[in-house]
């Protein structure tokens, strides 16, 4: 298993590497986040120890457990998963990084818990760019109000946006659909400078997000094989 995900990290960076070569894109601007749920701390490790650092969960329990044994200075944690108001606290105290902020209610609690532990955590706003009822995430047309609701919260640093496309073979549709989400990061960006970050690509697409302008990609199977 250990060469399996070795050789999967560097066959992955090969094809960022390439995607960055041909959109003249800096790939150091680019987070590679390897999405770790359902996955062991033995598995995560065996990425870390091959550079990569930034690991996405899903789960809370899952968050705080792997946080705990896995003690490393170098790895950041995001939580890319839906929020229950009972689950933040746990969020505050083991991420560094919020995927799915679109909610007053958790924005808020978040602020909370973050401010007793006097920790400033990073939040994208996630958007639902496809207006799937199975998703999350705030209308296009929500955006700036949410983002004026983490804007006003000090313990909360708006980062940018986070979207889950809906799965489509249809290369141009995905085109349009990944080229919104590009547009709605402009648009935030022209009142919040700061919010620069388009979590956007997973292990089928990251290469067309890549394109279209992400700034962090999450990817699982690509790294940790499929999912059993």
């Amino acid at each position: 298993m250990q060469t399996e995900i070795v050789n999967n990290i560097n066959e992955l960076r090969k094809k960022i590497d390439a995607t960055c070569m041909l959109g003249n894109i800096d790939p150091n601007n680019l987070t590679l986040i390897a999405v770790s749920k359902k996955k062991s701390h033995e598995l995560i490790n065996i990425a870390l120890e091959n550079g990569v650092y930034d690991f996405g969960e899903n789960y809370v329990q899952e968050l705080i457990e792997k946080s705990k044994l896995i003690k490393s200075n170098k790895i950041i944690w995001h939580y890319i998963g839906p929020i229950q108001s009972n689950k933040v606290k746990g969020i505050a105290a083991c991420a560094n990084w919020v995927h799915t902020l679109h909610r007053e209610k958790v924005i808020t609690k978040l602020n909370t818990e973050c401010k007793k532990i006097n920790k400033v955590i990073n939040g994208c706003i996630q958007v639902n760019i496809s207006s799937e009822t199975s998703k999350s995430g705030c209308k296009a047309t929500e955006l700036m109000d949410i983002a004026k609701i983490i804007k006003s919260m000090k313990n909360i640093n708006l980062r940018g946006i986070m979207a889950l496309p809906k799965l489509t073979t249809n290369k141009i549709e995905r085109a349009e659909i990944m080229e919104s989400v590009k547009n709605l990061s402009l648009e935030l960006q022209a009142s919040y400078p700061d919010a620069t970050s388009i979590s956007l690509g997973t292990s089928s697409d990251f290469q067309d997000a890549i394109i279209h302008g992400s700034t962090m990609i999450r990817i699982g199977e690509s790294i940790f094989g499929k999912r059993l």
